[in-house]
């Protein structure tokens, strides 16, 4: 395979330990133990060292499995090897990692039901060019997390405060007035959110909206030890004996990065925390996890997982397979499928145009691959031409200028946007899974293969399923073809945002009738409601809403609604019949077909939201 990275290599940061001589049993057989290479469980000591020489060793014998005899590793960011990493949608930068799995051909890592525990910034595994590779069988925690929580023991609206006790197993300290996150070998002193979550019942409190601090960051006082006053302006006021969470900015430290593999499977994974997603996939070729569970330990007192989406994929193909997986207490969205829209910024001939990279967190990110069949869009994302590349030249992390092979048309402009259609999930399969407590929403998906999404449990404080794409500030490119959503069971969604179980809309704001999303199936699951809004639709096409149970609950206070529970418009080829519409008053409109259009808006993630 050619070599096309989109990471730069800082090759010699720090040598690698010398492997040595492995014994004869151990040069026969296809497994080898990092006790082979002085690894030791629950000693507390730093394992890296150990395991440089059995990835190294690894790494030359293919097909080998590396097992971890059951216990506690810890593993530090200073002795780990540093890259530069480009990684979507999380900061990019020089990286320590643990596992730096590069060139790896069908290899197993099993930890046979360790606890891998890591200390300061450090990705866990970064695995990059490599086939085959399996990863199964421990949990990933940090000593000390990324985050803070701390319950909360005085409001005052007023004079514009709340006073809150920091939980165990957080540090941080006050400085000049400013609230500061220490943890091991790193401190930040920018608070980018504070949100309130539900102590009891261990989720987002009712209706609390996020409060972010970046330009306005609160006046922290000391009133006790352990115990801190933030001085600052909030868009809802929390109750006292609820939980504040207090998130930093950035997104440094994922658990688990793919780049450019074929083939991994991830299984039997608990994911307790990390410093920004859990699992991000970037133009990989085929991705499963199976029984993936992301979630804090019942043991910690924590609320969070990782600090934001559990799982994301970009520009993926092949298989995505996310089977009997948990993903709770996530700061941002189950899981996100899509790919990317490169934005024209110059059009130099009839066959060649530089692109613009547009998000900053999508830097370095190579999405035009020679051969790639490509599409270009317009302002209301409309496809109005296809191709192929034949050449590019990076000109930096942003601008890529692009050869193509046919013709682009006359009236090709600046501002249009790129779909690399190669570079799409053939299949898509989320089954058995449970998306629960978190921040935000569920699974987004946004990809042009078939998409099953079947037998899974929702309970999410946002939208269970979003079926978007665009935006003016993620770029993240659409639309769906092929998806089925069945025998699925919604759980009072959207308790801390106004909108439906299901929400089929694009990103990007538009006045436009033409379809977007099409042949989307929706058939025998459970929709249970508390604010009676159960599927919203816009510019779609040939959507199917049959065989589907929806009751009316009391699970959270009901706003009156201003929608009907099945609101569609700009559609055409909507079908609905035989749904089971539980405890609803008979006089409500049950069913709207391009009736009314529901205001909407551009929101400060720059994708567009109900007025």
């Amino acid at each position: 395979m050619e070599r096309r990275t989109f990471i730069k290599s800082l090759s010699g940061a720090l040598a690698m330990a010398s492997v040595g001589n492995v014994t004869g049993a151990m040069a026969g057989g296809k497994q080898v133990s990092i006790a082979d290479f002085g690894g030791k469980p629950d000693s507390r000591d730093d394992v890296v060292p150990a395991l440089k020489q059995a990835l190294e060793y690894c790494r030359e014998n293919p097909g080998t499995t590396l097992v971890f005899p059951k216990g506690r590793y810890d593993f530090w960011y200073t002795l780990a090897d540093q890259d530069f990493y480009y990684i979507s949608n999380n900061d990019d930068g020089i990286k320590p990692v643990a596992f730096p799995l590069s060139g790896f051909h069908n290899f197993t890592l099993d930890g046979q039901g360790s606890s891998f525990v890591f200390h300061g910034g450090i990705v866990p595994f970064m695995v990059t060019q490599s086939r085959g590779v399996t990863l199964q069988n421990f949990s990933i925690d940090w000593d000390v997390p990324f985050h803070c929580e701390a319950i909360i023991e005085a409001v005052n609206p007023q004079q514009e405060y709340v006073e809150v006790r920091v939980k165990p197993g957080f540090r941080y300290r006050v400085e000049d007035g400013r609230f500061r996150f220490v943890g091991e070998g790193f401190e930040n002193p920018v608070i980018k959110n504070l949100l309130e979550f539900d102590t009891e019942r261990q989720e987002q409190a009712y209706m609390a909206q996020d409060n972010f601090q970046r330009e306005i960051q609160p006046i922290t006082t000391q009133v006790r030890p352990g115990v801190l006053r933030l001085t600052t302006r909030l868009s809802t006021w929390p109750k006292v004996g609820n939980t504040l969470l207090i998130m930093q900015e950035h997104r440094d430290w994922p658990a688990v990065a793919l780049q450019q593999t074929k083939n991994t499977w991830l299984e039997n994974i608990d994911i307790h925390h990390s410093g920004a997603m859990g699992v991000i996939a970037q133009l990989a070729d085929g991705v499963k996890l199976d029984k993936v569970r992301i979630q804090p330990t019942q043991t910690s007192g924590r609320l969070v997982s990782t600090t934001v989406d559990a799982t994301h994929f970009v520009n993926c193909r092949g298989h995505i397979v996310l089977k009997d997986c948990i993903f709770q207490g996530q700061i941002d969205d189950g899981t996100n499928i899509h790919g990317m829209y490169a934005r024209v910024a110059q059009i130099h001939s009839s066959k060649s145009v530089t692109f613009e990279l547009v998000h900053y967190q999508q830097l370095g990110i190579d999405i035009f691959e020679p051969g790639s069949q490509v599409s270009f869009s317009d302002a209301d994302l409309q496809v109005f031409h296809t191709n192929e590349i034949a050449t590019t030249e990076r000109r930096d992390a942003k601008y890529w200028t692009v050869e193509f092979k046919e013709s682009l048309p006359a009236g090709l402009k600046i501002d249009d946007v790129l779909d690399n259609l190669t570079w799409q999930p053939e299949h898509v399969l989320i089954s058995g899974s449970r998306f629960q407590r978190n921040r935000a929403r569920g699974a987004l998906i946004s990809a042009k293969g078939k998409i099953i999404i079947e037998n899974n449990y929702f309970h999410t404080p946002g939208i269970a399923i979003k079926i978007g794409s665009g935006g003016t500030k993620w770029y993240e490119s659409g639309p769906v073809e092929s998806v089925e959503i069945r025998n699925n069971l919604f759980d009072n969604c959207n308790y801390a945002k106004a909108s439906s179980a299901i929400d089929i809309v694009p990103g990007r704001k538009s006045d436009a009738d033409t379809p977007f999303h099409r042949n989307v199936r929706i058939h025998d699951n459970e929709f249970k409601v508390f604010n009676g809004r159960v599927l919203t639709a816009s510019r779609t096409s040939d959507v199917i809403f049959v065989n589907n149970r929806i009751v009316l609950t009391d699970e959270y206070p009901n706003q009156p609604g201003k929608v009907a529970a099945v609101q569609v418009e700009r559609s055409s080829g909507f079908v609905h019949g035989d749904n089971d519409f539980v405890g609803f008053d008979e006089r409500s409109k049950l069913v709207s077909i391009n009736e009314v259009t529901i205001q909407r808006k551009t929101g400060k993630n720059g994708v567009e939201e109900e007025v």
